[in-house]
């Protein structure tokens, strides 16, 4: 019976161990972010996001693409960013840079980009 006993604890604590590993799992699938280009017509080549309010930019996003760019009617998944206000950069394939500021991703994991948000491209 001793062994018995031994086992049972065990066995609870691994259940126990790998229920925690699976709600983090599913947690963190929960956190996954995406930009949608719901532009006619622009092609970006450049996607960067910095903090709001900084110029911090980081990586370009749009490198996380196949093509290396986000097109017309494409998603691009974010990554190596978390919850929070940003600034976004876009450059198209012909240098034109727009800022898209105050992109609130605190609630929700996406956000677009439309013609609208191109007004002060230089």
């Amino acid at each position: 019976m001793t062994s018995s006993r031994c086992s049972r604890p065990r066995a609870t604590t691994i259940l126990l161990l790998l229920g925690l590993c699976a709600s983090a799992g599913a947690s963190a699938a929960a956190e996954r972010f995406f930009v949608y280009n719901l532009t006619t017509s622009t092609e970006f080549t450049g996607v960067f996001l910095a903090p709001a309010g900084t110029e911090k930019w980081g990586a370009n996003q749009a490198l996380n693409d196949k093509d290396k760019s986000l097109e017309t009617s494409e998603r691009l998944p974010l990554t190596g960013i978390s919850r929070g206000k940003f600034d976004v950069k876009l450059q198209d394939r012909k240098g034109h840079v727009c800022v898209k500021r105050g992109v609130d991703l605190t609630q929700d994991t996406s956000f677009d980009i439309r013609d609208t948000d191109l007004a002060d491209c230089r």
